[in-house]
């Protein structure tokens, strides 16, 4: 199973040999087997790479992250319906009915809600809104009508944040970390549907017609926290989103976690989360395993 996740930041030209990704800087080449790689981050605007290189990454359904000037997420390249049986599962997709969907949708965000909280508590706030996203929890409907994970998310950013916090406000440090930490989940996350045969455009909830990836942006939901809990301890009290930020965040894919009554690191839980939900789908399971924020043991050494 592919684990490595590999971030070029300097000026580089990367080619393949012998099954190998070869990064030459100017000073030799660096060789990594492609067999290893689940992620390539390209970090600098100066790398060059060709367009046989992007159909090989492609097959071997290696996602590749690109970032702009600034550093931050701008474009993801990933393979394409690449698994066998991608009609079968496709067909599984579209022969659910909506009543499927919404019962899902409804377990999602109890499940990020209910990790949300936890959260709070993990950052020594869990206190103070703990009763009301608990019983925001309690009133989450099938399809989740009323709206009841926006309301979440609004009173656990502020509570966060201890203001009035604007996901999309540029001016706030958190964001540029928490960008970054949730385009590293979505491609993995994509870069999973993929090899699981699913089509990422048909979404639980997401139905927007120009986003390739609304499955994989409500699958993402519970995982968020996750991301949110790390990046927040790690930027409190920066003034700058740095490179070695990037590089940790990068590497939050290996972090560890126990999901399924087993440690693993958490590229290995995201591809067993979408392993079940594939599953699910296909009538092979009932229900999906949620990944719990409890069980999230972050950087240890060893699992």
């Amino acid at each position: 199973m592919a684990y490595r996740i590999v971030m070029i930041e300097s000026e580089a030209s990367l080619a393949l040999k012998l099954n190998n990704l070869i990064v030459n800087k100017g000073e030799g080449d660096i060789w990594i087997p492609l067999d290893d790689i689940s992620v390539i981050v390209i970090d600098n605007l100066c790398i060059s790479l060709t367009a046989r290189m992007l159909s090989v990454l492609a097959e071997k359904n290696i996602a590749v992250f690109l970032t702009n000037q600034e550093h931050l997420p701008i474009g993801y390249f990933s393979s394409y319906d690449n698994h066998s049986r991608a009609f079968k599962v496709i067909g599984h997709q579209i022969s659910k009915d909506k009543s499927f969907y919404d019962s899902f949708w409804r377990q999602i965000v109890v499940s990020k809600i209910a990790n949300q909280r936890k959260a709070l508590r993990l950052i020594g706030k869990g206190d103070l809104v703990d009763k009301q996203l608990n019983d925001l929890s309690i009133n989450v409907t099938d399809g989740d009508l009323t709206n009841r994970e926006a309301h979440a998310a609004k009173l656990y950013f502020n509570t966060m944040m201890e203001c009035s916090f604007s996901r999309g406000n540029e001016d706030i440090l958190l964001n540029s970390g928490l960008d970054y930490a949730y385009a590293i989940i979505r491609a993995f996350i994509a870069r999973c549907c993929v090899g699981y045969g699913l089509n990422t455009q048909i979404g639980i909830h997401h139905k927007n017609e120009y986003n390739r990836f609304n499955l994989v942006d409500d699958l993402i939901e519970p995982i968020r926290p996750f991301a949110d809990v790390f990046v927040y301890k790690m930027m409190l009290g920066a003034d700058y989103f740095t490179r070695e930020h990037r590089r940790s965040i990068v590497n939050i894919l290996n972090h560890k976690v126990n999901y399924g009554l087993r440690d693993m690191y958490m590229c290995n839980m995201l591809e067993e989360y979408v392993e079940g939900y594939a599953a699910m789908v296909s009538g092979n399971r009932e229900s999906v395993i949620f990944p719990d924020i409890d069980e999230y043991l972050g950087e240890e050494d060893e699992i």
